[in-house]
C-alpha cells in the first residue's frame, strides 16, 4: 500500500497493517467483476462452433482458447478468494446463461478445480498459440504457468498443512482420488515444460 491508501488497500496488503474482514475488504470488487467475465467465456466456448458452422473462420480457435484460459483465471481468482465458489449461473455448470437468476449453490473446492480449472487450463495449454493472437493476448506459456500455478495451490488445499478450514465444508480429497504429491509433480512438469520452451 502507498502513502495515501486507505482499508481498501491496507487490509487486502496482509502486511499486518490491516485485516481483511466481511464488513471492510473489498473483495466484492473481484465477484462481482469475475462473474460475468466467466459468463462471456461460457458464451464463446459454448457458441463458437455454431457461429463458425455459419461463417466459417470467425472465431478462432486461438480465441476459443483464450476465453478458456480467462474462465479458469476467474475461477482460480475466485476459489482461492471465496473457497467453493458456484459453477451453474442459471443454466447448468460452465453453461452461457441469459437468464436473470436471484439463486446459486456453491460447489466445493474440489470440484471448482478438478470441473472448471484444469480441464479449461488443460485445453488452452494444447490450443493456444505460442506467440499471442493478438497484442498482450494469451499464450501457451501464459497457459502453464498458471496451470502450474492451480496445481501447486490446489496440492497445498489437499495436504493442508495449517488445518485451515473451508468453504462449503468438504473432504480433503480429490475427486479422481489423486494425493497433493501427485498434484505438486505436476505442478513441477507443467512449470519446468514453460521454462524450457518460453516461445517469443
Amino acid at each position: 500500500y502507498a502513502q495515501s491508501a486507505d482499508a481498501n488497500f491496507k487490509d487486502m496488503d496482509l502486511s499486518g497493517v490491516g485485516a481483511p474482514t466481511p464488513a471492510g475488504s473489498r473483495s466484492d470488487v473481484l465477484w462481482t467483476a469475475a462473474y460475468p467475465n466467466i459468463n462471456t467465456c461460457s458464451g464463446i466456448i459454448e457458441n463458437a462452433s455454431v457461429v463458425n458452422e455459419a461463417k466459417p473462420g470467425t472465431i478462432s480457435d486461438a480465441l476459443i482458447a483464450e476465453a478458456r484460459f480467462f474462465r479458469a483465471f476467474d475461477y482460480f481468482m475466485l476459489v482461492q478468494t471465496f473457497g467453493g465458489v458456484p459453477l451453474d449461473l442459471g443454466a447448468g455448470e460452465l453453461k452461457f446463461n441469459t437468464n436473470a437468476v436471484r439463486t446459486s449453490v456453491r460447489n466445493t473446492v474440489p470440484d471448482v478445480y478438478t470441473k472448471a480449472i484444469f480441464p479449461d487450463l488443460l485445453q488452452a495449454v494444447n490450443d493456444l498459440p505460442a506467440s499471442p493472437r493478438v497484442t498482450g493476448g494469451a499464450t501457451k506459456t501464459l497457459a502453464r504457468l498458471y496451470l502450474a500455478k492451480a496445481y501447486l495451490t490446489y496440492a497445498w488445499w489437499l495436504q493442508n498443512p495449517n488445518n485451515i478450514p473451508t468453504y462449503p465444508a468438504a473432504d480433503r480429497v480429490d475427486p479422481d482420488g489423486k494425493t497433493y504429491q501427485y498434484y505438486f509433480q505436476q505442478a513441477y512438469d507443467i512449470a519446468t515444460a514453460a521454462i524450457a520452451d518460453p516461445g517469443n
